[in-house]
């Protein structure tokens, strides 16, 4: 979707000496000549890219080259990491003068720490030279770290704390500004943990940004991840559609208030949340969406409330997905206390309740395929059954294609953003791809025909509105199909060859408890 920022954040930390390169391998190749050519190599990134990183690492110790990592997952499990040359944890910006400094001093290998809380309105503009933009959807940049709130599964508190820290207005425009130098337009997306984690200070820099915008002819269109208490603000909806915000991301995590409360994501429960996010959409902001499903206190028959919710609020993006204990949160010590965690692919867990250890050899984790990393309350096949449901039945042709049209018909834009060339030859392209992929596609041809029609009459930017997020469902179709099959072979593997307990009810006939290790392999 974006450029890397956190590497692109780094690469405005180190001396300004050194000769830098960016490989994204989301979108291109490592060329020999690239990895030849660098004396260093600085990597990193989240779970679901711990693989490829260890892949760096086994390379870069084949090859006698200096390797140092970072981010959120190596700060969470530095012992998994333990072959890379240098760990530079927790935020750079404390960590990597430290590194540096003992590098100058000569002792450039081991662990470096921070020895401060960051203020982030230190931190540097990202590079941005080293991108290039035609790779990626949109560009990103950051406005404040942290989360207020105190969801038991999420991991953001434990990284960053919860107390967020905000960029200053000056500071923001700032980074709006080197976009725009850097030559780029249209989509850029604000890469916090919650954009309205401290409402006090972010309103001034919303303030800012929308005469900066003013000032530039507003040259771009914003998306964030926030709260679902945003649409309790009109001030402050009323400034993000200023500044020409078109997306949010939520975390609803599920309708139901009581597993809300059990994950203590009480937030969530305050109004209704259907009410809350048509409210979104009166502002012109499109809402899409995280949930959940595996939680302790969760109900039988999840897709059949699931579904009619998402239909209903007209969520065109969302993402649902199986709850996995990360490592260093809230969930995972309490897992830990019962016994309950189950250890992935030589992973962060030492046993299960000291009695017995299960080592499930996959490629990657990902929270849809390789969620529920612990003994659950109610039987895991069941909820591999209902996740796929639910994933079968929103990405079928007629449910996407209906919440698309339903949520256009709700968005009330205001639109000041108008493409430049640039931009406008990107969307010609994507506009002649989404369409000619679509009407050959008999299951989705007259649906397609049916929105396009019915958009065109509502104006330009609906109309664009909706064909962006019809040319969604080129991926989300892939991508469903994927999982369906992912999902069928984790139900057959379980209900055949189930190496732990599928459920806490089995816990105590489990036969193999006792056992010190049950090495397995999962399906492919």
């Amino acid at each position: 979707m974006a450029p890397p920022l956190g590497l692109l954040t780094v690469a405005a930390l180190v001396p300004s000496h050194w000769q830098l390169k960016l490989v994204d391998l989301n979108t291109e190749a490592l060329s020999d000549e690239d990895w030849n050519w660098a004396d260093l190599v600085c990597s990193g990134g989240m779970l679901p890219q711990q693989a490829g990183i260890l892949e760096l690492v086994h390379r870069a110790q084949g090859d006698g080259k200096y390797i140092v990592l970072g981010g959120p997952d190596p700060t969470s499990q530095p012992e998994l990491y333990s072959g890379a040359s240098a760990l530079v944890l927790g935020e750079g910006e404390a960590s990597i003068p430290i590194w540096l400094k003992s590098w100058s001093e000569g002792k450039p290998f081991g662990q470096f720490l921070p020895d401060r809380t960051v203020d982030v309105t230190q931190t540097p503009l990202p590079r941005f030279d080293l991108v290039n933009f035609n790779h990626y959807l949109n560009a990103g940049i950051q406005s404040s770290r942290g989360c207020p709130y105190n969801c038991e599964f999420c991991d953001v508190i434990e990284l960053f704390g919860r107390k967020p820290r905000v960029k200053t207005p000056e500071q923001f425009v700032s980074e709006l500004q080197n976009l725009f130098d850097a030559g780029y337009r249209g989509w850029v997306d604000i890469h916090d943990d919650n954009f309205i984690g401290n409402r006090l200070k972010i309103k001034p820099v919303l303030e800012a940004a929308a005469q900066w915008m003013k000032e530039h002819n507003y040259p771009f269109i914003l998306s964030t991840e926030a709260s679902v208490n945003l649409a309790d603000d009109d001030e402050l909806l009323d400034l993000m559609q200023e500044c020409q915000f078109r997306y949010v991301f939520l975390g609803i995590e599920t309708p139901d208030p009581e597993v809300l409360k059990q994950t203590q994501k009480r937030i969530n429960t305050v109004k209704p949340l259907i009410d809350r996010i048509h409210k979104l959409y009166s502002s012109g902001i499109s809402v899409t969406a995280g949930f959940i499903l595996g939680f302790d206190s969760e109900p039988e028959g999840v897709d059949k409330s699931l579904v009619p919710f998402i239909q209903e609020c007209g969520i065109s993006m969302a993402m649902v997905g199986l709850l996995f204990a990360m490592p260093n949160t809230q969930l995972t010590r309490r897992l830990r206390g019962e016994g309950r965690l189950v250890s992935h692919q030589d992973g962060w867990v030492p046993d299960l309740n000291e009695r017995y250890q299960v080592r499930v050899a996959q490629g990657g984790v990902d929270h849809t395929s390789t969620g529920l990393n612990f003994i659950t309350m109610r039987d895991r096949v069941d909820i591999y059954r209902e996740l796929r449901t639910i994933i079968k039945t929103i990405y079928s042709p007629q449910a996407f294609m209906d919440r698309v049209l339903d949520t256009t018909k709700r968005l009330q834009f205001k639109t000041k953003h108008r493409p430049n060339l640039w931009e406008g030859k990107r969307m010609l392209r994507g506009f002649i791809n989404v369409a000619s992929t679509l009407i050959r596609n008999p299951q989705t041809r007259w649906l397609y025909l049916r929105n396009a029609w019915k958009t065109m009459w509502m104006g330009i930017d609906k109309f664009e509105y909706a064909h962006t997020t019809m040319g969604g469902y080129t991926h989300f179709k892939r991508q469903s199909d994927m999982l369906v099959a992912s999902l069928d072979q984790s139900i057959e593997f379980y209900l055949h060859n189930a190496p732990f307990p599928r459920s806490m009810a089995d816990m105590k006939d489990w036969p193999n408890k006792g056992k010190p290790l049950v090495a397995i392999t999962a399906p492919d």
